[in-house]
């Protein structure tokens, strides 16, 4: 239904950036070599090198924007166009040190042009694109009405969720017994489900999406028996639906649908690949990073004396306890009560514990002005660079890059159930909530942020996020 049919449109979207990218290509060509010359150049090479480097381009563009999620932005809007921008950039960078390290001749002023043309290119295709979906989407025949059984909060979330996507279905109103009369985005509720045999009739094709998780189980058997004896396709949101806070997961086994809890995708071979990916990485960043540890461990011996590490006991994976390694940057033998008063009012009140203290500009657990900082620790931990030794969990299997906020052991007595949803994967030295352009999150919302991670983790994912996590250090902001 939905999932086959976001599927199918990924890989036209995908097809349509190609189209972009040749056009602008060959466009840029055609601009910088008016007489030929390159053509007739390139006419005369290797074609299985020409072939070669075209799937190249092609594979780090499309790979680019799939980190950009640019295949979940399918609707235009100010946020594609400049998810747009940053993928061509970023493929366009790694395209030059690709040429650069193979040694392959390239002309600059036609790959500058090939640039400047790829974001209008991509954009215009992708808009064409969009046009001849809802076109073919919105054609007899194609087109489905869809009434919704229910008037409440989930039935018109399904309600906005198919208007706002780029679906084939076409919502004609709701049936509610005790809404009658009323209306949603000119949607009408038409009255009770008694009133299918009618709208039948006056709409082919017509589906029904059954929304009151919230109603017996006899008043839902009831709805559905009714679509049954009229031959209607239905599909429901199922009670259970209220019981699980991030969402459900959708199954079968042989012909037998079975509905349990979302849990975390880092299971068989996604933890082997993403440890691989974790462990290739940290060594590699271990290589520019030991020069800086070095340094920054000199500077503490000097101005502030040992000990120059900062072990830490932290909760891990699945609830296991394990030392996490820190330059030090507060002042030897500092007490964490005020640390403890902030962490539990940031948690038993689902606020900032800095909405508690000095106000508005702090970082997500960051306690302000804290006095056991040092003056070089807070130079230190404004470019985390207090946080390179945690490179060495990573390698020593205790922490991944990217993960959930690796948690205090004092902050457990307070956690509800859900909030231990973040343990079932590796505390990370960044993460989602790092790069997720909110600095004042609740610490429900970062929970969140965290039980999203981890359930929709994708190697793709973990790039990105990587990618995305370089300008907050540049810039200075901590982690």
């Amino acid at each position: 239904m939905f999932a086959g049919e976001l599927k199918k449109q990924k890989a036209l979207f995908a097809v349509a950036d190609t189209a972009g990218l040749i056009v602008a290509a060959m466009t840029a060509i055609k601009l910088h070599d008016p007489d030929g010359a390159m053509e007739n150049q390139l006419q005369s090479a290797d074609p299985i090198m020409i072939v070669a480097g075209a799937l190249l381009a092609i594979f780090v563009w499309v790979a680019a924007f799939r980190t950009f999620d640019l295949y979940r932005l399918r609707n235009g809007g100010m946020k594609e166009a400049r998810g747009i921008v940053k993928a061509c950039t970023v493929a366009s960078a790694l395209y030059l040190l690709a040429g650069f390290a193979l040694h392959i001749g390239m002309s600059r002023i036609a790959f500058g042009a090939f640039y400047l043309l790829s974001v209008p290119s991509v954009l215009f295709m992708r808009f064409a694109q969009r046009n001849m979906i809802r076109r073919f989407y919105s054609s007899p025949g194609i087109a489905i009405p869809v009434v919704i059984v229910g008037f409440n909060s989930i039935a018109q979330y399904l309600c906005d969720r198919m208007e706002e996507e780029l679906t084939q279905y076409d919502t004609v109103g709701f049936l509610d017994s005790d809404s009658i009369g009323r209306s949603y985005h000119g949607h009408p509720v038409f009255g009770d489900p008694e009133q299918l045999d009618a709208l039948r009739r006056s709409y082919p094709g017509l589906e029904v999406a059954i929304a009151l998780p919230d109603a017996s189980l006899d008043e839902q058997g009831r709805v559905v028996g009714l679509c049954e004896k009229l031959r209607l396709r239905w599909w429901m949101v199922p009670w259970v639906y209220r019981s699980a806070a991030t969402g459900l997961r959708l199954d079968t086994v042989g012909i037998i649908p079975v509905v349990g809890p979302r849990g975390s995708n880092l299971e068989g071979l996604n933890y082997l690949i993403k440890r691989v990916f974790d462990v290739t990485c940290a060594w590699m960043i271990l290589v520019f990073a030991l020069p800086v540890i070095a340094l920054a461990a000199l500077a503490i011996l000097i101005f502030e004396g040992g000990p120059i590490f900062f072990r830490q006991e932290r909760i891990g994976v699945q609830g296991h306890p394990f030392r996490m390694f820190k330059l030090r940057t507060m002042r030897v033998a500092a007490a964490d009560g005020v640390h403890r008063e902030y962490v539990q009012k940031w948690i038993s009140n689902g606020h900032n514990g800095a909405a508690h203290s000095h106000g508005a500009d702090q970082k997500l657990f960051k306690l302000p002005d804290d006095p056991r900082i040092t003056s070089l620790g807070k130079i230190l931990r404004r470019f985390s660079i207090d946080e390179l030794p945690q490179l060495f969990n990573v390698v020593g299997g205790d922490m991944s890059l990217i993960g959930p906020r690796p948690a205090l052991p004092y902050e457990l007595e307070l956690y509800q159930d859900w909030h231990r949803r973040r343990l079932e994967g590796m505390p990370g030295i960044t993460g989602l909530w790092q790069v997720s352009g909110r600095n004042h999150l609740s610490f429900d919302d970062m929970v969140r942020l965290d039980v999203q991670y981890l359930e929709e983790w994708s190697l793709v994912t973990d790039v990105r996020i990587l990618l995305q996590t370089i300008p907050v250090l540049i810039r200075g902001e901590g982690m």
